[in-house]
């Protein structure tokens, strides 16, 4: 530490804080991120297994999925891969189900995210709030800025710039554990084999309000609007439809604009 800081900068360096008077408190309960470990350590397994699942090698992709299930038993995209399979199979009771587990995985984990979010934010606000007393405190006692602290209030100024910077991707990061539309356009395609047309109906609604850009729910969406015998609705979907750029069957599009 270099001699020619005051006294009292040196002091307060050592004791690891120079203003910490006013200043919140930093959060003393920490948020249980083990979850979130746990998912990243099984990535490889699930992706391997969602490959295996889109080239219908489904007994290949229970194997890679055993592991994950022993691990994490409510994990959600191995429950949204068994659902996937489970609708193959036509056991659409089963991929509901399996859905159920992977939406109330997504809620904890959703709930987690959040409560992880919150507490980092507000270690964060701490640390800002601190570096900022610093800077403050050393301004307000140098007379001479261009004296040898001048590289400590450059060194202070670079940390409040470094959390104000670490603060940003945490207040712009969007949720990942909301549901997918893809879950919804399973569980719309498992109710409406069962014949919950209604329920189906609001299921692709949904997915396509997640994802405007989904096709396929799109067009399940209108051809639902019209077995429904609601030729108004189906209109006022196609519209919201070609406005998002998507391709709807020819021949749905016809019999909507007909439709009396």
């Amino acid at each position: 530490m270099s001699a020619c800081l005051p006294a009292w900068v040196r002091t307060s360096l050592l004791l690891g804080s120079l203003v910490l008077g006013g200043t919140r408190a930093a959060p003393t309960q920490e948020v249980d991120s083990a979850i979130f470990q746990r998912y990243r350590s099984l990535d490889s397994a699930i992706e391997q297994a969602d490959r295996a699942t889109s080239e219908r090698r489904f007994e290949e992709a229970r194997k890679f999925l055993e592991p994950c299930l022993q691990k994490q038993p409510d994990h959600f995209e191995a429950h949204f891969l068994l659902a996937r399979m489970a609708y193959e199979a036509r056991d659409f009771e089963g991929a509901l189900a399996h859905l159920d587990v992977a939406e109330r995985s997504l809620a904890l984990l959703n709930r987690r995210y959040r409560d992880l979010m919150d507490y980092l934010k507000a270690r964060i606000e701490v640390e800002e709030q601190t570096a900022r007393s610093n800077l403050e405190a050393v301004n307000m006692r140098v007379t001479d800025p261009t004296s040898c602290v001048a590289p400590y209030l450059a060194a202070l100024e670079r940390e409040v710039v470094a959390v104000q910077a670490r603060k940003g991707p945490l207040h712009d990061v969007e949720n990942p554990y909301g549901v997918p539309a893809s879950h919804r356009f399973l569980r719309g395609n498992a109710l409406y084999r069962l014949s919950r047309r209604d329920e189906a109906r609001a299921q692709f609604r949904q997915a396509v309000a997640i994802d405007p850009a989904h096709a396929n729910a799109w067009n399940n969406l209108l051809a639902l609007d019209l077995e429904a015998k609601d030729p108004a609705q189906a209109r006022a979907d196609l519209q919201k439809a070609e406005a998002a750029r998507v391709a709807v069957r020819p021949e749905l599009r016809q019999a909507i604009l007909a439709a009396p």
